[in-house]
C-alpha cells in the first residue's frame, strides 16, 4: 500500500482494534494515534471519525468515562458534518450507554431518538434499532407504561424479524436445533441402552437359574457316581491289601526258604570236603550225588525269576527307586543288591549264588567302581526301612 493513504490508515486502525480485543490498551492506543494522524494527513474524514469512537472505547475500558464522552461527541459531530450516518448511529448508541453509567440522562433520549431514526432507515440496521429500544426501556423503567408497551411491541417485531433474517441469530437458532437434536439422540440412545441392559439382566437371571438347576442335577448325578466309585475303590483297596499281605507272607517265606537253603548248602559243602580227602569209589559216587543236590539248592535262573517277582511285590518302592536312580545296573548287580536288602552276608550270598566269597566281594567292588559317587546313595536306599 501507498503511504500515506486511506488504506494505510485503515490497516493501522485494524491493528489497534486487534490489540484492544486482546486487552493490550497501550499498543491499541499507539496504533490508533498513528491511524488518526494518517487519516488527517490524507483528509479521510470518515476514518478520522471512526478512530475517535475507537479511542473512546479505550478510555471507557480504562474507566475514564468523561474523556470517552468527549471523544464520542466529537465523533458524532464529524459524522453529522460529513453525513456518515452509520458511524453516527454507532457513536450515539455507545455515548448513550456511557451517559447512563454516569447517570447523566438529560440528553440520552434525544441522542437515542437520532440513532433510532438512522437505524429505522435501513433494514440491515435492525440489530442496532433493537439496542436503541432496549436502552430506551431501561431509561423509562416503568415510568410511562403506554410508551413502554409501544416500545416492547416494536422490540417483539424486531426480534421476530431478526430471528428469520439476522445471520448470527439464525446461526444461533440452528445451533440450538442441532444441540436439541443431539440431546434427543443421546436421550434415545441412553433409553435404548437401558432397555437393552434390562433385557440382558433378565437373560442373565434366566441363565443363572438354568445354570443353578443344571448344577444341582449334575451335582446329584456326580455325587452318585462318586459314591459308587468310592465303594469300588474301597473294595479294590481291601483286595490290594490282601494281595499285599499275601505277597508279604510269600517274600518272608521265600527269605526263610533261602536261609534254609543256605544251611543245607553249608552241610553239603562240609560233606563234600570230607569226601575230597578219600579216594573210595563208593565215596566218589556219594560225592557226585552230593554235588547234584548242592546244585539244586543254588539260585538258578528259574529260582531267581520267582524270587525277583516276590521281591518286587514286597519292596515295590525300593525296586522302583533302584531302577530310577541306577538304570545302568545289570541283572547280576540286582541279585547282590536284593540279597543285601534282605540282610544276607557275603557268605550266604556266595552259597545261594554258587560262587566264592571272593567272587561276591569282587562283584561288590566292581559295582562300587561302576557307580562311583552314587555308590553311597545306593546303600542309603538299601538301608532305608
Amino acid at each position: 500500500m501507498k503511504t500515506p493513504s486511506s488504506e494505510s490508515a485503515g490497516v493501522l486502525n485494524a491493528i489497534g482494534n486487534c490489540y484492544f480485543r486482546n486487552k493490550d490498551l497501550a499498543n491499541a492506543m499507539h496504533y490508533l494515534n498513528k491511524s488518526e494522524a494518517m487519516a488527517l494527513k490524507v483528509g479521510d474524514s470518515a476514518r478520522y471519525a471512526k478512530i475517535l469512537g475507537d479511542k473512546a472505547l479505550i478510555y471507557e475500558e480504562k474507566g475514564n468515562l468523561k474523556d470517552a464522552v468527549h471523544l464520542l461527541k466529537q465523533d458524532i459531530f464529524y459524522s453529522q458534518k460529513f453525513k456518515i450516518d452509520k458511524n453516527e448511529m454507532y457513536a450515539s448508541i455507545l455515548l448513550a450507554k456511557i451517559l447512563l453509567k454516569l447517570k447523566d440522562t438529560d440528553k440520552v433520549e434525544e441522542i437515542l431518538d437520532r440513532a433510532g431514526n438512522i437505524a429505522s432507515s435501513k433494514s440491515y440496521y435492525r440489530s442496532s434499532l433493537k439496542e436503541v429500544i432496549e436502552l430506551k426501556l431501561s431509561i423509562l423503567n416503568g415510568r410511562n407504561p403506554e410508551k413502554e408497551l409501544l416500545l416492547r411491541r416494536q422490540l417483539k417485531q424486531i426480534d421476530e424479524y431478526l430471528l428469520s433474517t439476522n445471520g448470527n441469530t439464525v446461526l444461533q437458532r440452528s445451533h440450538w436445533l442441532i444441540q436439541k437434536k443431539k440431546y434427543e439422540n443421546d436421550t434415545n440412545k441412553i433409553r435404548l441402552e437401558l432397555e437393552q441392559g434390562e433385557r440382558m439382566k433378565k437373560i442373565y437371571i434366566l441363565i443363572l437359574i438354568l445354570t443353578i438347576s443344571l448344577s444341582i442335577v449334575l451335582y446329584h448325578s456326580l455325587n452318585k457316581k462318586l459314591k459308587a466309585k468310592r465303594i469300588k475303590l474301597e473294595n479294590d483297596r481291601l483286595l490290594f491289601e490282601q494281595k499285599l499281605n499275601d505277597a508279604s507272607s510269600d517274600i518272608d517265606a521265600y527269605t526263610e526258604y533261602l536261609e534254609n537253603k543256605n544251611k543245607q548248602i553249608s552241610i553239603l559243602e562240609n560233606e563234600l570236603e570230607v569226601i575230597k580227602t578219600t579216594t573210595s569209589r563208593h565215596l566218589n559216587d556219594e560225592k557226585r550225588k552230593l554235588q547234584e543236590m548242592l546244585s539244586t539248592h543254588l539260585m538258578t535262573d528259574e529260582n531267581w525269576n520267582a524270587f525277583k517277582r516276590e521281591f518286587i511285590n514286597q519292596h515295590t518302592d525300593f525296586y522302583n527307586a533302584i531302577m530310577e536312580n541306577f538304570p545302568e545296573l545289570k541283572e547280576s548287580n540286582l541279585k547282590i543288591i536284593m540279597l543285601q536288602k534282605l540282610d544276607f552276608n557275603n557268605y550266604e550270598m556266595s552259597n545261594l549264588l554258587g560262587v566264592t566269597i571272593d567272587a561276591v566281594k569282587k562283584s561288590k567292588q566292581r559295582l562300587k567302581k561302576k557307580l562311583g559317587d552314587k555308590y553311597d546313595l545306593l546303600f542309603e536306599i538299601i538301608d532305608y526301612k
